[in-house]
């Protein structure tokens, strides 16, 4: 989990080392602050976006 959205470094080494069911749950949870709060918008958008790139190597894929 990640738990400073400003220190980019947290985010890398989190976004490299999580799993599925970690990202959909760091996901979940920026998704629920960026309805409670607009403060960091662009911050939380651009987080959840990558997330959900991340998700795509990580979540096995229909065929």
């Amino acid at each position: 989990m990640v738990s400073d959205l400003r220190n980019r470094k947290q985010i890398e080494h989190f976004l490299r080392d999580a799993s599925a069911e970690e990202l959909l749950e760091q996901r979940n949870r920026l998704e629920s602050l960026l309805s409670q709060s607009e403060t960091t918008v662009a911050d939380v958008e651009r987080l959840i976006a990558r997330i959900a790139y991340e998700l795509r190597f990580r979540m096995p894929q229909p065929i």
